[in-house]
This record gives C-alpha cells, sequence and structure tokens, in this order.
C-alpha cells in the first residue's frame, strides 16, 4: 500500500510538472523612458544636460518626446543624441516646449540596426539656467507632455516593424533641475563670503587671470541684479568689506 500511494504520489507530481511545463507564460514586456532626476545646476549655469534613458525589454527603432518646463527658469539651447540615429530632430520654437524625433533607419540610407533590448541614454537637452536671484534653492521640473490637439502620442517609442508603444505600456519617468541659491560674495567659494580673498579673486578674473566655476558666477552677482562677475559686483564686495 505505502509503495502504491508513493507511485501515485510520483506520477501526480510528474503531471503537473508536464503542464507546468507546457503552460509557460512568457514575461510581460516592458518599457521605460525616464529624464534626468534633481540635476544640480547653479544660477547663470549654461549647458546643463538633461538625458533620456530607455529601459526596455524589446528592441526599438526610434522615439518621439515632448516635455514642458518653466521658461522663465530655463531655456533649452538645443538637442543631442547620445546613440547613433540615422534622423534627430528637435523644435524650439515653442516657449515651455521641447519636441524631439529620432529614428535609427530611414529610408534610402544604409541600414541601421534597431537598438538591442536593455538600458541605453538616446539624447539630451542642454539648457541655461535663469541668473535672477530665486531668494531659496529652488527645484524646477522637467515632465513629459502630452497636446490633446495632436492626433498620435506625443511620447512613444517605435519599433523594429513600424509600430509604436506609448502610455500606459511605455512608463514615463518626469526629471527635473536643482537650482542651488548662491553665497553672494563668496566668489572663491570657501564658504566664507565678503572676505578680502574674495576680492582678490574677482580682481584676477576681472583682469582676465582667473576663471570662475558655474558657482563661483553664480556668488559674484554681490549686487543681486542678474548680472554675474560685473564691475558694479566688485565695487560692491569692496564695499562690503570695507563697511565691515
Amino acid at each position: 500500500m505505502f509503495r502504491y500511494r508513493w507511485f501515485l504520489t510520483i506520477l501526480f507530481l510528474g503531471i503537473l510538472n508536464l503542464f507546468g511545463a507546457s503552460s509557460v507564460i512568457r514575461a510581460q514586456a516592458s518599457y521605460s523612458l525616464s529624464i534626468s532626476k534633481s540635476v544640480l545646476a547653479d544660477p547663470g549655469e549654461v549647458g546643463v544636460c538633461l538625458y533620456f534613458v530607455l529601459t526596455t525589454t524589446d528592441s526599438m527603432a526610434g522615439f518621439d518626446v515632448s516635455v514642458k518646463y518653466n521658461p522663465e527658469l530655463l531655456t533649452p539651447t538645443t538637442a543631442q543624441p547620445i546613440c547613433r540615429f540615422q534622423a534627430f530632430d528637435y523644435d524650439l520654437s515653442s516657449p515651455g516646449k521641447v519636441r524631439i524625433t529620432a529614428r535609427r533607419h530611414v529610408s534610402d540610407s544604409t541600414y541601421l540596426s534597431p537598438l538591442s533590448p536593455g538600458k541605453d541614454t538616446l539624447g539630451c537637452i542642454l539648457i541655461n539656467i535663469t541668473s535672477q536671484d530665486l531668494l531659496i534653492d529652488m527645484e524646477t521640473p522637467v515632465e513629459f507632455s502630452e497636446d490633446p490637439q495632436t492626433t498620435d502620442p506625443d511620447n512613444r517609442l517605435i519599433t523594429p516593424d513600424g509600430g509604436f508603444i506609448d502610455e500606459p505600456e511605455l512608463k514615463l519617468t518626469n526629471g527635473s533641475i536643482f537650482i542651488r541659491y548662491p553665497l553672494y560674495g563668496d566668489i572663491n567659494d570657501d564658504g566664507y563670503p565678503n572676505t578680502v580673498a574674495d576680492a582678490i579673486f574677482f580682481l584676477n578674473f576681472l583682469a582676465g587671470r582667473q576663471r570662475l566655476t558655474p558657482r563661483q558666477k553664480a556668488n559674484s552677482d554681490v549686487n543681486q541684479d542678474g548680472v554675474q562677475a560685473s564691475i558694479a559686483d566688485f565695487i560692491q564686495l569692496v564695499k562690503i568689506i570695507t563697511e565691515n
């Protein structure tokens, strides 16, 4: 009896394993497109990079994206591919919005294979930061946007067969730029503002003997008028030092 029960148990497990093996379900494909988040920047800084990163389990042949931003704080200057694309176009004509279209292969050109599954940095937007005094540290979003007036999805991936993947199958993750409040008067960026060392450092810059980092340049707007590293700022710095 014991052997009989043991035989039935083995037989039952074998049948379950057989049916289980024949009914394996493939893992569902995943698609994700994200923008760099909390990128550190200083007022007046130029060429801050925001990257687009693709993570997918399938091959991809291109993408379309549309993002929105605060035009009072940010000024995009260009968009550039990181991966190789045979066609890469961008539109900065509408304040507060950037559109990018990229294709790995276009007709009448040498064939360029699709991107393989995995993680790829597709491209970036270069952005200039306002030099105006923001009064505090500020994180400003750069977000995927969808125009209800357009017939096709504004944010989508292009598949090798010419189809496309969009929301909700495509997961979109927004980004942002964190603009640090300057320490005005700390020209040499040593943590101590309005010192003689700052004045000497500033004077060397004005004489062409010293360069300023983006942080030092932000700190140099001593009179906080939005014009950085000016003669007026140097005069204001000397005034503060002598009055102290």
